[in-house]
């Protein structure tokens, strides 16, 4: 994790962004009257919500750990999975002809 000021992240923002892209990293921001700020990549900002998500109920982080115990242990299964072609949640829209 990195800091700077926003004075500093002013100046320098095109490199510290492309930083941040490269080092998949995370910028704490200090700015004036403790009024701090963090910057991170929308990818970052997306798997942290995912994670927390997934983890918001205990019945699921019970279930995703028991998941993580048993690969540990060699006792995950890989199975292959059919991936459909057409769509099938998707409805034909109607025309709707228009009186002149």
């Amino acid at each position: 994790m990195k800091t700077a000021t926003v004075t500093e992240f002013r100046k320098k923002m095109k490199g510290h962004l492309h930083q941040l892209e490269m080092d998949q990293d995370i910028l704490i921001l200090s700015g004036a009257k403790k009024k701090d700020f963090v910057v991170l990549t929308l990818e970052q900002f997306n798997a942290m919500e995912e994670t927390a998500h997934l983890l918001s109920t205990p019945a699921n982080a019970n279930h995703l750990l028991e998941s993580i115990k048993q690969d540990r242990a060699g006792k995950a299964v890989r199975r292959t999975l059919k991936l459909m072609t057409s769509k099938p949640f998707a409805t034909k829209k109607q025309k709707t002809k228009v009186k002149e």
